[in-house]
C-alpha cells in the first residue's frame, strides 16, 4: 500500500485521468447547459434565444418602417424641387436599404410574420402573410407594438443628421413644420409559427428551432456523460489526495514547494484563478449559446462551435486542476499537522491571542478580578440602558447573566476539586494527583503546585525510607559480623575464668573482660532487634495474654536489681486478670526494657510506679519514676535510637531500649507514649483489650 502511495508513475496516471475526465465532463457539461432550456420549456418559443431573435427582427422591421417614411419625405422634396445632391444620394441609398429589408422580411426568406396597420383608419400598411392567412391562426404568440412617426422617434432611431440641409422642423408634427400633418401611429403585430416544417427557409428562427429539437433529444446523454465523467474525476481526486505527501523510499509525509508558501496566500491566488477561469467558462458558454441561434449552419460554424466547446472545456479543466492543487496541498498540510503553522493569518492571530493571553495571565489575580468585574458592570449597565428600547439587547443581558452563572459554577466546582484534593494529600496520601483538566487557570496552577509538592514529598519519604532501610541493613550486617569474634572472645574469657590465676591483677582483668564482652553482646543484640523492629521484619503472633500475670513475673525478676539501686517498686493492678491481645514474647521485652530503663536512670532512694488500667476496649500500662539526671531532651527525642536522657553518658545504657519498646508496641497494634514533667519520667503502653 505504501509503495502504491509513493509510486510516481501511478501519481502521473492519476493526474492524467483526473484532467481527462474533467475535460470530458466539461464538454458534456457545457452541452448540457446549452440544452437545458430545451428541457425546461415546453415550446422552443419560450427560450431566451427566441425572444432575443424576435426582438432583433422587430427592431429591424421598425427601422425599415421609419426608413420608408423618411424615403417618402425625401421624395416629396424632389417633387417640390427643393432637393439637393446630398438628398438625392440619400434617396438612392435608402431605396437600396429598403429593397434589402423587403427581401429579408419576405415570407420566402424568414419565418417571421408581421402585419402593420394604421391605428386611426385600420388600413393595412404592410404584411408578409399570404392571401387568406391571419396572424391568429399562423402565429403561436402574437406580439404587438405601436410605432409613432414623430421627431422624437426619428431622433431615437438615428435618422436625423445635423449635416443635412433640412431641419428637424420639416418633420411632420414638429413645431414650425406643417401643422396640418399629424403624427402617424402604426400598430405592428408580429410572431413566428410554432411548427416549422420546411427546411428551405433557414433563418435564425429555423436555427433556434433545430437547436431546440436536437437539444431535447441529446440532453439526457449530455447529462449522463457529465455525471459519469464527473464521478471518475472525483475518484481520481480522492486517489490523488490519498497519495499526496508520500514518496517512495521515505517515511512520513514529504512536503513539496507548495507547502513552503503561506496557505492563505496560496489559496487566495488559486481561488482567484478558479473564479477567473469559471467566469471565462461562463462567458465562452454564453457565446456558444447565442452563436447557435444566429449562425448559419455549415462547416465553418461547426468548426467554430467545436473549437469554442473545447475551449470552454479546457477552461473548466484548468479550474478543476487548480482546485485539485489547492486540495492536494491542504491534504498534505493536514497529514503533516502543519496547516496552522503554514497559514499566515493563523500565525498572526495565534501570536496576537498568545500575546494578549500572556499579558492577562501574568497580571496579578486581584487586578484581573477587578478589571473583569468592572468590564462586566459597565457592559451590564449598557445592555440595560439600551435594552429599554430594544428587546434584543435585553435578551443579551439575560444571556450575559447566564454565562456569568455558568462561569462561577465552573470556578466553584474547580475550587471544590482543589479543596478535596488538598484534604486527601494532607491526610497522608502523597501519591494522590489532583485532576487539573477543564479547571480554571489560577486553580489549575495551584493544583499543579500541590501535585508537585506531593511528588516532592513522596520522593523525600522514599529517600528517607531508603536511607532507613540502608541503615537498618548496615546495622544488621555489622552486628552479625560482630557476633562471630564476640562469641570467640566470650568463650576464651570463660576458659580463662575456669583456670586458676595466681596473679590477682590477672583475675581482675578477666572479670573486666567478661563484663565488657557481655555488655557488647547485649548491645549487638539490641542493635539487631532495634533494626528489625523499626523495619517491621519481626514476626508477630498475637494471642490472648494475661497482663497482670506478666507484670507480676517481671516485678519478681527485677525486684532484686531495683533493690540494689535502692528503688522501691510500687505496683497497682486492677482486680481480676486483665487480658490483652498481643505477642507475649515482644510484650515481655517491652516491660523488660521499661524496668531496665528505670534501674539505669532512676534516682536512688525513690519509688518506681507501675500502674495497670483497663477500659473502653484498651489496656494501659504506665511506668513512672524520678530521673537521676535532669531531662534536657524532649519526650519524642528520647524515643529515638541512641538517645539517652543524661549528657555525660556515664551509664551502661545503649539508648535503644525505648526505641525498641515503641517499635515492638506498634508492631502489636498498640501505642507507646512518653511524658516528661521536670524530673518525672512517665511511659505509657496502650494495647487492645481481649475479652
Amino acid at each position: 500500500m505504501k509503495k502504491l502511495q509513493g509510486n510516481i508513475i501511478a501519481k502521473v496516471c492519476v493526474w492524467i485521468v483526473l484532467l481527462a475526465a474533467a475535460f470530458g465532463a466539461g464538454v458534456f457539461g457545457v452541452r448540457a447547459v446549452l440544452s437545458f432550456q430545451s428541457v425546461v420549456y415546453d415550446s422552443w418559443q419560450y427560450s431566451g434565444r427566441f425572444y432575443s431573435a424576435l426582438e432583433d427582427r422587430r427592431r429591424e422591421l421598425a427601422d425599415g418602417i421609419y426608413l420608408s417614411q423618411r424615403l417618402e419625405w425625401l421624395e416629396k422634396k424632389v417633387e417640390d424641387g427643393t432637393a439637393n445632391a446630398v438628398i438625392l444620394a440619400d434617396i438612392e441609398a435608402l431605396r437600396e436599404s429598403r429593397t434589402s429589408i423587403e427581401k429579408r422580411f419576405s415570407r420566402d426568406s424568414t419565418w417571421f410574420r408581421f402585419c402593420l396597420t394604421e391605428t386611426g383608419t385600420g388600413e393595412l400598411m404592410g404584411t408578409n402573410l399570404a392571401e387568406g392567412e391571419s396572424m391568429l391562426r399562423t402565429v403561436k404568440n402574437i406580439n404587438r407594438t405601436i410605432l409613432e412617426l414623430t421627431e422624437e422617434s426619428w431622433a431615437d432611431y438615428g435618422y436625423y443628421v445635423d449635416d443635412y440641409d433640412y431641419a428637424p422642423n420639416d418633420l411632420p408634427g414638429a413645431e414650425g413644420g406643417d401643422a396640418e400633418v399629424q403624427p402617424v401611429k402604426l400598430v405592428l403585430e408580429y410572431g413566428v409559427p410554432e411548427k416549422i416544417a420546411s427546411v428551405e427557409i433557414q433563418d435564425e428562427f429555423y436555427q433556434i428551432w433545430q437547436t431546440y429539437e436536437n437539444d431535447r433529444v441529446f440532453f439526457d446523454q449530455y447529462l449522463t456523460g457529465f455525471l459519469n465523467l464527473g464521478a471518475l474525476a472525483l475518484l481520481a481526486l480522492i486517489c490523488l489526495l490519498w497519495t499526496a505527501g508520500h514518496r517512495a523510499g521515505e517515511e512520513g509525509v514529504v512536503a513539496t514547494w507548495q507547502e513552503k508558501i503561506w496557505f492563505d496566500l496560496y489559496a487566495a491566488a488559486v481561488i482567484t484563478a478558479i473564479v477567473a477561469l469559471a467566469a471565462c467558462t461562463i462567458w465562452a458558454t454564453e457565446r456558444l449559446y447565442w452563436g447557435q441561434s444566429y449562425a448559419v449552419r455549415g462547416e465553418d460554424f461547426d468548426t467554430f462551435f467545436n473549437l469554442g466547446l473545447m475551449g470552454a472545456a479546457a477552461l473548466f479543466t484548468a479550474g478543476v486542476g487548480c482546485g485539485a492543487l489547492l486540495l492536494r496541498t491542504l491534504a498534505v498540510r493536514l497529514k503533516a499537522g502543519c496547516l496552522a503553522k503554514t497559514t499566515l493569518l493563523c500565525r498572526v492571530v495565534t501570536w496576537m491571542v498568545r500575546t494578549i493571553h500572556d499579558f492577562i495571565r501574568f497580571l496579578p489575580f486581584t487586578w484581573r478580578l477587578v478589571v473583569g468585574f468592572g468590564a462586566y458592570v459597565i457592559f451590564s449597565f449598557w445592555l440595560i440602558a439600551v435594552g429599554r428600547y430594544d428587546g434584543a439587547f435585553m435578551l443579551m443581558y439575560f444571556c450575559l447573566q447566564l454565562a456569568l452563572l455558568l462561569f462561577l459554577s465552573w470556578w466553584a466546582y474547580g475550587y471544590h476539586r482543589l479543596r478535596k484534593g488538598t484534604k486527601t494529600i494532607a491526610g497522608g496520601d502523597l501519591e494522590h494527583q489532583i485532576d487539573t483538566r477543564r479547571m480554571p487557570y489560577d486553580l489549575r496552577l495551584q493544583a499543579e503546585d500541590l501535585n508537585n509538592i506531593s511528588v516532592g514529598l513522596s520522593t523525600a519519604v522514599d529517600e528517607k525510607m531508603k536511607s532507613e532501610r540502608f541503615k537498618a541493613e548496615l546495622i544488621t550486617n555489622v552486628s552479625h559480623d560482630l557476633k562471630t569474634p564476640l562469641t570467640s572472645i566470650i568463650n576464651y574469657v570463660n576458659l580463662l575464668k575456669s583456670t586458676e590465676q595466681t596473679d590477682p591483677k590477672a583475675a581482675e582483668y578477666i572479670e573486666v573482660l567478661d563484663r565488657k564482652s557481655q555488655r557488647l553482646k547485649k548491645l549487638t543484640e539490641d542493635l539487631v532487634e532495634a533494626s528489625k523492629a523499626s523495619t517491621g521484619v519481626l514476626s508477630v503472633t498475637r494471642e490472648k495474654i494475661g497482663m497482670s500475670q506478666l507484670i507480676d513475673q517481671a516485678s519478681a525478676e527485677w525486684e532484686e536489681k531495683l533493690n540494689d539501686r535502692k528503688l522501691t517498686l510500687v505496683t497497682t493492678l486492677p482486680e481480676g486478670e486483665t487480658w490483652v491481645y498481643a505477642d507475649g514474647r515482644h510484650l515481655w521485652r517491652v516491660i523488660d526494657n521499661l524496668l531496665s530503663n528505670c534501674a539505669k536512670y532512676a534516682m536512688e532512694g525513690t519509688r518506681v510506679y507501675l500502674d495497670l488500667e483497663r477500659g473502653k476496649g484498651q489496656v494501659a500500662l504506665s511506668v513512672k519514676n524520678i530521673s537521676r539526671d535532669p531531662l534536657n531532651v524532649p519526650a519524642e527525642r528520647l524515643m529515638e535510637r541512641f538517645v539517652r536522657g543524661e549528657e555525660p553518658r556515664s551509664t551502661e545504657g545503649s539508648g535503644l531500649g525505648l526505641s525498641i519498646a515503641r517499635s515492638l508496641t506498634e508492631l502489636q497494634g498498640g501505642s507507646f507514649d512518653l511524658a516528661v514533667d521536670g524530673d518525672l519520667f512517665k511511659a505509657i503502653v496502650t494495647l487492645p483489650q481481649a475479652n
